[in-house]
């Protein structure tokens, strides 16, 4: 036990309070304003001599009658209170009042040290060209008033090093030692005091006890760094000025990789998954997830298949997943995820491939599978993504049990220095977001480097939570191999030109402590060499074209049929009303719903939420599980879902689709592993839907779908939807059936409100990447959905779905549409008696329905046809509306504006289609996406729809 910063201030008020007559004063009144502390000393002998200290130990001992009892006791039993005098008398010559503000100022000092010592930590290898810490004065003990006189004086130390007490001076080494040393220990932010008082014994207990690496270990350790170094200058060598995104200066990656392996391996992790930038890429596939060597020389000599067929990706965005057999003996799944060069954007994708590993192959146990993010220090700090991804962290839909930070920590970025690309002391500052403690390591201390990663690996196994170990170091190179560094940073590249190898300073360090001598160390990096030479040797071209063109381009065959039963869907309709006996749902929902399941039992018309839960019971009964994230979810942005219950009356939640799948398990032939997720989640497009698409990529069997709150917000995730979503089957073998649900619709609710820019999906579409939809009633989403849940080969599905629409009585489906048929890509459509060759309007979305009941109200005759399915584009469907006699005018209807929307993409494939010009009506050209005036809203449709009339 300690006496704690504040106490003595505490105490002293306690004393002055005696002294006024508001309390009564104790044994020790005559320390006046100290008597407070006195009487907690004496508190703390009673409890254990051992924990005040020496001195205060001797005295109450030797002071008659303190031993058992508050008052002091004369030998011939007469109390009396102990006198200032006395107590001088017994602790020695220093003045009393000296002595307790000493022991203020150490429990000060002590404290200041925990919480800002790594501001005078030796975390950095350079000295020019960097930015400096900020100072803090309380580390400064004569800030405090300690003098050179008091270092010998024993002092109670806060419980520092697990001590109660020691010599000032020694108390002050040891801090300095312990929180100034080569690692600066950042933990004053982690807010739970079960996690710092675990990290402060760490750091006090087993960090300065040293001896932490076996000669066994040391030896790896330099192997590793000798492979990171002996890597980089073979490249270096052969292919002079290509980009490689060198390692060297942060070498010591490898070795905190080797711990991190090997403690995960003893802890029974099984997989460990990567996300990681370009610094050092090419040497973690190589050493690290074990990629062949001669592949990686293909790449650099462009002779792999990606040079045959026109895919891939440049060699420092690659991934790899190997089993790796760490040197105790233990096998692991280490997966290198692939990477585009928007830095950290593969965060959130990482820790959603981690957590759907848990899930569907580790029985959700979130330890046994670690995701493991290294960052580059401006990046870190600069991209939104990280601070997004953090918030993640501890969130029910988004855990993963922690994950392990690393930072490679150049100290610039490019080109641009550290006061120029942060606000903050620290790169790692945002990662306060989540409580993450932060260990700053200076990556010239091997060992110290190499602790910190098993302590962060611990801490995370633990608590379940985000760790952050920053790597300060430099690169050899500028940004990459064919960029002068000196143009910008003269001064930090005039002292790396001077620097020596790390893997040349740990050697020599080892051969001087008899670990190593210079003949194994030669040995090693003959070893090493010889591995290059064989991959040299073995260097030619190797592809199967055949296969790598079955990568991508393969469409799914449609189904025949998505048709459900109807006594499978009467189960899952009585489900959605089914409450348990203490849920009270809330009044108002309670009708809503019981009328929703009416309109289906009496089969007066469905609408679009009816469907949806439909088609995901339907769904989960036939065994596949289903996730679903985004804002608002659970009850649906337009009100219009309700799969998530709140109870009326306490803080309950019922989900009654997962109530269905316990329920029928045995009927259905599904087992308990199939699950219904349903998660709002935080406010974030771009990391959750990286989250979401990661996760649909290693959990193919699911059906995962992320919402947009409204479609024109996935803005927001541009870059997941442009580098993953679109290109990562192509680029990287990399396939995901995620499912986008993107709110779309004009109803004059202002630019943010009406568009989820389809133009843009558009764009992206080729070699049958991903499908864009466009549904217009529930039966048509019904059975898109089940198509997604059913099909064999899942790639990324876009659904433009609506506002209005989700309860209007046009745009409703019966039973029949759900037991019957499969999803249509075009659907046709008839009002009055339009003759034969004339003119056909195409369309697609709510805009038809505004067609549609202006043409009957004027009670007009034409054909109109809904293009439900853009992508991949439905021409075998399209060309039968051509069959027989040509239409005399071919007519495109859209109500975005005429450089959005679907015009400029179907405009050439239905010109070639039907032989013809087609006829475009819409609004103009815009910048934005729509007006924000509801008025003139109405003014722009009914010009569409006056023009339709003039086509006629």
């Amino acid at each position: 036990m300690a006496v704690e910063r504040g106490a003595v201030s505490a105490q002293k008020s306690k004393a002055s309070d005696a002294k006024n007559g508001t309390v009564p004063a104790g044994p020790f009144a005559e320390f006046g304003q100290n008597q407070g502390y006195v009487e907690e000393l004496y508190k703390l002998f009673l409890a254990d001599p051992s924990l005040v200290g020496d001195s205060w130990a001797h005295y109450f001992s030797n002071m008659p009658g303190l031993g058992t009892s508050s008052a002091a006791v004369t030998s011939n039993g007469v109390s009396h209170e102990v006198t200032r005098s006395e107590v001088q008398s017994r602790i020695g010559a220093r003045d009393l009042d000296s002595l307790l503000a000493l022991q203020e100022s150490a429990t000060r000092l002590v404290f200041a040290y925990r919480e800002r010592g790594h501001l005078g930590a030796k975390i950095n290898p350079l000295t020019q060209g960097v930015s400096a810490l900020p100072t803090w004065p309380n580390l400064n003990p004569q800030v405090l008033g300690i003098g050179s006189n008091d270092l010998s004086a024993e002092v109670q130390c806060a419980g520092f090093a697990g001590k109660h007490s020691m010599p000032l001076g020694e108390l002050i080494e040891s801090l300095q030692q312990t929180y100034c040393g080569s690692i600066g220990f950042e933990l004053g932010h982690v807010f739970e005091a079960e996690e710092r008082d675990w990290l402060q014994r760490k750091v006090e207990q087993d960090f300065v006890a040293r001896g932490w690496f076996s000669t066994e270990d040391k030896k790896i350790f330099f192997r590793r760094l000798h492979e990171a170094e002996a890597m980089e200058s073979e490249l270096h060598r052969r292919y002079v000025g290509s980009k490689r995104f060198s390692l060297q200066g942060g070498d010591t990656l490898l070795p905190m990789l080797e711990v991190l392996l090997y403690d995960a391996g003893e802890c029974g992790i099984e997989h460990v998954v990567i996300g990681m930038a370009h610094r050092g890429r090419l040497n973690v596939l190589a050493n690290i997830t074990d990629k062949p060597l001669h592949q990686i020389f293909t790449e650099f000599e462009d002779i792999s298949m990606a040079s045959v067929i026109g895919a891939g990706d440049v060699k420092y965005h690659l991934g790899a997943s190997n089993p790796v057999k760490t040197r105790g003996g233990k096998e692991l799944l280490v997966t290198l995820a692939p990477n585009p060069s928007h830095l950290e954007i593969v965060n959130p994708v990482v820790t959603g491939i981690t957590r759907a590993i848990q899930d569907d192959i580790l029985e959700r146990d979130r330890q046994k599978a670690v995701a493991l993010l290294i960052h580059g220090d401006a990046a870190f700090i600069g991209q939104g993504v990280v601070p997004e991804t953090l918030n993640l962290a501890n969130t029910a839909a988004h855990t993963v049990g922690g994950t392990v930070h690393l930072v490679i920590n150049n100290q610039v970025g490019f080109t641009t220095d550290v006061a120029e690309s942060r606000s903050t002391t620290y790169c790692t500052d945002v990662a306060k977001i989540c409580s993450a403690p932060v260990l700053h390591v200076n990556s010239e201390d091997v060992e110290a480097c190499c602790w910190a990663t098993r302590i962060a690996l611990e801490y995370r196994n633990k608590f379940g939570k985000d760790v952050v170990l920053d790597l300060y170091c430099y690169r050899k190179y500028g940004h990459n191999e064919g960029d002068d560094p000196t143009f910008t940073q003269p001064l930090m590249y005039e002292e790396i030109k001077r620097k020596q190898p790390l893997a040349e300073m740990y050697a020599e360090t080892l051969i001087e402590q008899g670990i190593i001598s210079a003949d194994e160390r030669g040995a090693i990096e003959e070893e090493y060499s010889s591995e290059f030479k064989a991959a040299a040797e073995t260097l030619k071209f190797s592809s199967n074209i055949g296969e790598a063109c079955a990568l991508y381009g393969k469409l799914a065959v449609p189904f025949e049929s998505t048709a459900v039963k109807r006594e499978v869907l009467d189960v899952v309709a009585n489900s959605l009303i089914t409450f348990p006996a203490h849920f009270t749902p809330h009044p108002k929902l309670k009708t809503i719903l019981e009328k929703r399941v009416q309109s289906y039992t009496e089969d007066k018309g469905m609408d679009w939420g009816m469907a949806e839960a439909l088609a995901f019971g339907s769904i989960l009964l036939s065994g596949t599980s289903i996730r679903m994230t985004g804002q608002d979810v659970g009850r649906g942005t337009f009100s219009h879902r309700h799969l998530e219950l709140r109870d009326h009356e306490s803080p309950a939640r019922f989900y009654p689709l997962r109530e269905l799948v316990k329920g029928n398990s045995e009927q259905t032939g599904t087992s308990e592993e199939v699950t219904f997720e349903l998660y709002n989640s935080t406010l974030s497009e771009e990391a959750v839907m990286g989250f979401e698409f990661g996760y649909a990529a290693t959990h193919p069997s699911a059906l995962v779908l992320w919402e947009g709150q409204f479609g024109d917000f996935a803005n927001g995730a541009q870059v997941i939807i442009d580098q993953f979503l679109a290109a990562s089957e192509v680029k990287w073998g990399q396939r995901s059936g995620l499912v986008l649900l993107l709110p779309h619709g004009y109803e004059g609710q202002g630019p943010e409100h009406s568009s989820a820019r389809l133009e843009r999906f558009l764009q992206l579409c080729a070699e049958g990447n991903m499908s864009v939809m466009y549904p217009t009633t529930p039966a048509q989403y019904f059975h898109l959905l089940r198509t997604q849940a059913l099909a064999a080969v899942r790639r990324p599905l876009i659904v433009m779905t609506p506002k209005s629409l989700l309860r209007s009585p046009d745009a409703t489906s019966y039973v029949s549409d759900l037991t019957e048929g499969r999803f249509e890509p075009v659907l046709t459509d008839v009002v009055g008696t339009p003759k034969a060759g004339g003119p056909l309007f195409l369309m697609s979305g709510k805009i038809f329905y505004d067609v549609r009941n202006a043409l009957v109200k004027s009670e007009s005759s034409a054909r109109l046809a809904r293009v439900e399915e853009l992508y991949p584009f439905p021409e075998k469907q399209l060309m039968k509306l051509a069959e027989g006699k040509v239409p005399s005018k071919v007519i495109w209807v859209q109500e975005e504006p005429q450089n959005m929307g679907a015009w400029n993409f179907v405009c050439p494939k239905l010109g070639k289609i039907f032989g013809k010009e087609l006829h475009y009506v819409g609004r103009p050209e815009g910048s934005s996406t729509a007006c924000g005036s509801s008025k003139w809203h109405a003014i722009e449709l009914k010009r569409i729809l006056e023009e339709v009339h003039g086509l006629l």
